[in-house]
């Protein structure tokens, strides 16, 4: 039995509805975040919603429930669905066009490879990645070229090669000690997990420029990291089949960084709300 959370309301997931009219069916309006839930609770909640709240205001759509509602709603799901380790995934729909948004919530365990992921370059980088729509067909397909090619994973590239993120990540450069990722404007998606990496790695000695690069140019002695909220940091082995180095050192160390911040974000969480 799989449980989720609509609009309130635990229930099982072959009885979850929404109406026809619902505009996330009918013309893929609609808003999500999936956060990490370690102990059964989020971790970067506030980044996460922050962000849900500017996406919700950017498309005129009302907050279907309050802050401290929507962490207990979490809580109470992560409980009853016994998945207290994991994934969290809110989704918002936009609602019928007379009706209201629909709030969905959906928690599940996720394994991923502990190896160096082996990436190749898809060309077609998301439209409006400031948002983080429903609409991820770009995703999809990225993903979808990538198991075709025997791949783990892609990453979004444009007509000149220029590397924009990973397919449900994004992407960071290790070079000269320190590390490059393409600004968060326009075509990229503005990860929670991205800020806090920039962040803590700016605060430990560890430059980091904003700037792109192209897989062209991408050097044996580069180091390619993706991240994202649910899978952490996670080394890239190749691009295209060329092969990059693999940090282990810079990689423990991130993830360190990382792990600290989350610890102290589930404790600032209970503190505020449990």
């Amino acid at each position: 039995m799989t449980l989720l959370m609509l609009n309130g309301e635990l229930c099982e997931e072959a009885e979850a509805m929404l109406p026809v009219t619902d505009r996330a069916l009918t013309h893929g309006l609609g808003l999500y975040e999936t956060l990490k839930l370690v102990a059964g609770v989020p971790v970067f909640f506030e980044e996460h919603v922050a962000r849900l709240d500017l996406g919700l205001e950017e498309l005129g759509l009302d907050r279907p429930c309050s802050r401290p509602e929507l962490a207990a709603q979490i809580c109470r799901l992560s409980e009853a669905g016994e998945v207290p380790d994991g994934a969290c995934r809110i989704l918002v729909t936009a609602g019928p066009p007379e009706g209201r948004p629909a709030l969905l919530i959906q928690t599940d365990r996720r394994a991923f490879p502990q190896r160096p992921l082996h990436v190749i370059s898809y060309r077609g980088v998301r439209v409006r990645a400031q948002l983080k729509a429903m609409t991820v067909m770009q995703s999809y397909l990225a993903q979808r070229a990538a198991k075709a090619a025997g791949a783990d994973d892609a990453i979004l590239v444009d007509d000149e090669g220029h590397i924009f993120e990973g397919a449900t990540s994004n992407m960071f450069l290790a070079r000269g000690g320190g590390l490059v990722t393409p600004p968060a404007e326009g075509a990229i998606l503005p990860g929670v997990l991205r800020a806090k990496v920039e962040q803590l790695a700016g605060d430990h000695g560890i430059p980091v420029v904003e700037a792109f690069a192209r897989v062209t140019d991408l050097r044996p002695a580069d180091g390619m990291l993706l991240t994202s909220s649910v899978r952490g940091i996670v080394p890239v082995g190749s691009v295209d089949g060329r092969e990059l180095l693999v940090d282990q050192a810079l990689v423990e160390r991130l993830r360190a960084l990382v792990g600290t911040a989350e610890e102290a974000s589930a404790a600032a969480f209970r503190a505020a709300y449990r």
